[in-house]
């Protein structure tokens, strides 16, 4: 249903504002408190274990930290009995059935599977998720809620996981929202075969090493592919101000754990978009994270297409490593990049840039804990750069019996 006079993208895009407008309504004190929770610097962790959660939780409050992200009432009693904050965490499109129907599809038409997710466009699937907030927003004794994994596939995922959603769900939403929808599809195909190519040593160098104006007119002559990354953006957007509604609705505080500021555009998350009615971001910026896929890890993410395509060991690799570095912005930070020095890990000024980068796109006024991994051998050094940053406090992900010793160096 739309208006006389007004066309569907019009329609859609002052409805959109409308949602925005009552969520802004909505979570007006919520974002007053964020205000003055920017006075401290606060100390996060995910996650609660050990066989006697209060002694844990009692622990944690002795070495300083203030809020745990947890899910199930033995933990947030634990958490609210020392004295804490009780955070929730919950998901976003996962696989409610195993079904081909449910799945994001490539550009190939196959299903893919990616994060435990479906299509972020399936109606089953966004219903299922904004359900399952609305009974996790009645949960008594939290604080606030962090969303994660509201987004698309990321590169971690593989070459052709990540070039989805190309299904019947996703094209029938892109219709929706006027958006071209074979002109997508065309154009992240010649992606993939601009990436399988033979050739790819020589088209690393040249995006890679490319001024930003000769991006730019490299991307205009792929209008589908900036299309593909509006329409991930648009969907997801719209799914975060859906649940800001229920949360916000519920009196409780918003977080997002969000990719990086330079993986994020890929994912369609939008520190732009959010920053009107999210309360805290806690960009996941898992510097040296050990476990494959590791989705958000800027490790596993700058690494895993290079080494799926064949670039390891390769004449080429120093080339290809190089432009993934340059084309996320950080350019010099490794000697000799290769395929498995990535992998293994990005320097801690990688997590530094990344938290300047986040501060910059949301501004003083909103709060800003990036979220680390908790085994880092260089764990002072990493967690220095991210308050120097300009963050407000930082979290660590994820708890493991070794906690305490594995964040002191960044505690005092």
């Amino acid at each position: 249903m739309t208006y006389p006079g007004m066309d569907r993208r019009h329609f859609l895009y002052s409805a959109a504002a409308g949602v925005g407008l009552a969520a802004a309504l909505q979570g007006a004190a919520s974002q007053a408190e964020s205000a003055s929770a920017k006075n401290a610097y606060h100390r996060w962790i995910h996650g609660l274990g050990g066989d006697d959660p209060a002694a844990t939780a009692a622990e944690m409050k002795a070495c300083g930290f203030e809020r745990v992200v947890a899910n199930g009432e033995a933990a947030i009693e634990a958490i609210n009995g020392a004295g804490m904050e009780a955070w929730m965490c919950g998901g976003g499109f996962s696989l409610i059935r195993n079904e081909d129907a449910l799945r994001s599809r490539d550009i190939f038409g196959q299903p893919q599977d990616w994060f435990g997710s479906g299509s972020p466009c399936c109606d089953e699937i966004r219903e299922a998720s904004l359900e399952s907030y609305r009974k996790m927003a009645q949960t008594p004794g939290v604080k606030g809620i962090l969303v994660d994994g509201v987004r698309f596939a990321s590169p971690a995922s593989g070459l052709l996981p990540f070039l989805t959603d190309f299904s019947g769900h996703a094209e029938r939403r892109a219709r929706e929202l006027d958006m071209d929808f074979a002109l997508m599809k065309r154009d992240v195909t010649k992606l993939h075969d601009l990436l399988t190519d033979s050739g790819l040593a020589d088209a690393a160098v040249r995006f890679g090493s490319a001024a930003p104006t000769a991006l730019l007119e490299e991307l205009g002559r792929l209008p589908g592919l900036l299309e593909w990354l509006r329409f991930r953006r648009v969907c997801t957007t719209a799914h975060f101000r859906a649940l800001s509604e229920i949360i916000h609705g519920a009196g409780l505080r918003m977080g997002v754990y969000i990719f990086t500021p330079c993986l994020a555009p890929l994912v369609g998350q939008s520190y732009e978009d959010l920053k009107s009615f999210v309360d805290v971001f806690a960009p996941m910026i898992y510097r040296n994270y050990p476990d494959h896929p590791g989705p958000a890890c800027l490790n596993w993410e700058l690494a895993e297409l290079p080494d799926v395509l064949g670039v390891s060991g390769t004449a080429g690799e120093k080339a290809v490593m190089e432009a993934v570095l340059n084309l996320t912005g950080f350019a010099g930070l490794m000697d000799a990049p290769s395929v498995e020095a990535v992998k293994k890990a990005l320097p801690p000024q990688a997590v530094a840039l990344e938290t300047r980068r986040a501060r910059a796109l949301i501004g003083d006024e909103k709060e800003l804990a990036p979220i680390i991994y908790i085994d880092d051998p260089l764990m002072a050094e990493t967690a220095a750069g991210v308050r120097a940053a300009g963050a407000d406090g930082v979290n660590f992900f994820v708890y493991k019996d070794q906690w305490k010793e594995m964040t002191a160096p960044a505690l005092h």
